[in-house]
């Protein structure tokens, strides 16, 4: 087994699936309607990167750390990361997904604009799903398995 492709491959499912989970609750929350969003209430836009951050950064860190574990454990390997291990790297993504999307909200509040295009919105949400994605996967993994 090719830890680095392993690697690799969990980085762009994590990805591909958090583009996919970000479009599907931008949609529930501001609707298919292309419309002006606000940044504050009522719409929100800008609150909202807490808890897409939390949601990405908790599955991000902790699906494909398991995934991997079983997958070592399977191919025989003898060092794998105990659960306290993982659930410690998973806190440690929560808190740093949670302060990325505090400051990306602080930014938008602090804009001197009080609207936002629905389709600027979405393509905004989306690059950071996937790129929060990316980036917790790819820290959570090397920290816990040590490849890059």
């Amino acid at each position: 087994m090719d830890l680095a492709t392993i690697l690799k491959r969990e980085r762009l499912v994590s990805t591909v699936i958090n583009v996919v989970l970000s479009t599907a609750f931008f949609l529930l929350v501001f609707g298919p309607r292309q419309r002006m969003l606000t940044l504050a209430a009522p719409d929100g836009f800008a609150l909202d990167f807490l808890p897409q951050g939390a949601a990405i950064s908790l599955m991000a860190a902790l699906v494909p750390s398991l995934l991997v574990r079983k997958a070592l454990r399977k191919d025989g390997a003898a060092a794998v990361p105990s659960t306290s291990a993982i659930g410690w790297q998973v806190t440690r993504m929560l808190a740093t997904g949670l302060a990325i999307a505090g400051l990306l909200a602080a930014l938008c509040l602090s804009l001197p604009i009080e609207y936002i295009s629905w389709t600027t919105a979405l393509g905004i949400k989306l690059i950071f799903g996937g790129l929060l994605g990316f980036v917790v996967t790819h820290r959570a993994l090397t920290r816990l398995y040590g490849h890059g």
